[in-house]
């Protein structure tokens, strides 16, 4: 198994508020250059990247939907908005000296800013998945509603990663790594269920560290990893013939893993390997072709060639090339990885590179790691060893 004598301690941690302070100018710069006057940036629970990487709040899950929002203008103080009941606690949290109500301020502290600029432009980030409620408050305080812009500034400028960024997500993807070795060493024992597999590998990453999940782990056996892209584990027990498909992440300091494996569990037909070859196959020729300075379409070309030589169609996944943008959030906006995207690759962008085969009567399999696009290519941030086949004898 995988010995990265990977120390904690070597890790920083926690993100200096001067990095903080100096996205804030980054912001203010890209916020000129499109001729804006102030940004509002919109996270949720869900999606809490953008507010998080310029206020260090993060929208707090539970069953009520706690929204979090930033107002920056060109000049002067930043806004953290946050639910009513969690103010005091994001006013806590953030390095910001202004928090309010988002319920009951947001309008009428856009309304103020407006009334010292009334032809102010203001950009929003997070457009895709304001809720309602919000955009229609911040609609009404607008003298007109062309002063509204949509904008991917935040998105854009967080997907470029930080030396500290990158230290937090190697420890996620070792974290990651002990999750899988887990799942490994309980299936040297044929029968358990995948919801088994899966509580056990769980309770392997908090162990270690974890603070949280990135997403639900997937270990999906038999037709459940041929007929399902993704699944929730099931009482299905695992058996050797079949291919499993595992996906599995967590969080480390808010920053998130996200790695796969596909395997044939035992001995395996020939169709089987066939599949488990060329996703391997595939996943590492793609690898070995990023590079910084490439379009999100040309870094999508080199793992396609190879499943198109084994007779494989292009790997869309839901709608999507190789890969997806990761950080904070498990999947992020920037960059696109894909056959129309036009996106340019940057040193120090993260992604989770990944290819999926689905073969239904066959199986299923999937291979990804969480990368680091650095200047001579990719530099993988999850380590578990990439072998197809487990427990052949």
């Amino acid at each position: 198994m995988s010995n990265l004598n990977f120390r904690y301690e070597d890790v920083m941690q926690d993100i200096p508020v001067t990095e903080y302070q100096g996205r804030v100018e980054k912001a203010r710069a890209a916020m000129e250059k499109e001729g804006l006057d102030g940004l509002l940036v919109w996270s949720d629970a869900a999606r809490m990247s953008n507010v998080r990487w310029l206020a260090d709040y993060r929208a707090f899950d539970g069953v009520f939907p706690y929204p979090a929002m930033v107002f920056l203008p060109l000049v002067g103080e930043p806004t953290l908005f946050a639910e009513g009941s969690m103010v005091s606690y994001a006013a806590d949290e953030t390095w910001f000296s202004d928090t309010r109500g988002i319920r009951q301020e947001l309008g009428n502290s856009i309304k103020d800013f407006l009334r010292t600029k009334p032809n102010a432009k203001i950009g929003l980030s997070g457009s895709k998945y304001l809720a309602l409620e919000f955009y229609e408050q911040i609609m009404g305080a607008l003298n007109d509603p062309s002063q509204l812009k949509k904008t991917n500034i935040i998105e854009y400028l967080k997907s470029i990663k930080s030396e500290n960024e990158i230290r937090n997500m190697k420890v996620a993807g070792r974290l990651a790594d002990i999750g899988l070795e887990k799942i490994h060493e309980l299936l040297a024992t044929e029968g358990l269920s995948e919801r088994e597999l899966v509580r056990q590998a769980y309770a392997a990453m908090f162990q270690a560290g974890a603070d949280t999940v990135s997403f639900d782990i997937m270990v999906q056996s038999g037709s459940n990893s041929s007929d399902f892209f993704l699944a929730r584990p099931r009482d299905k027990k695992v058996v050797k013939g079949e291919t499993i498909l595992i996906d599995i992440g967590c969080r480390f300091n808010g920053y998130s893993s996200d790695m796969a494996r596909g395997v044939g569990y035992g001995k395996v037909s020939d169709d089987k390997r066939r599949m488990l070859d060329a996703c391997l196959e595939a996943w590492t020729a793609g690898m070995k072709a990023i590079r910084p300075g490439m379009t999100g379409a040309e870094a999508d070309v080199a793992a396609n060639e190879v499943l198109h030589e084994y007779g494989y169609p292009h790997m869309s996944g839901e709608g999507r090339g190789c890969a997806h943008s990761t950080g904070m959030d498990p999947e992020e906006e920037i960059p696109v990885i894909g056959p129309d995207s036009q996106d340019v690759l940057v040193e120090n962008q993260t992604i989770a590179f990944e290819i999926t085969l689905m073969v239904p009567g066959v199986g299923g399999t999937r291979v990804e790691d969480t990368v680091v696009i650095r200047k001579d290519g990719a530099e993988s941030l999850t380590n578990f060893p990439h072998s197809c086949y487990w427990y052949q004898d």
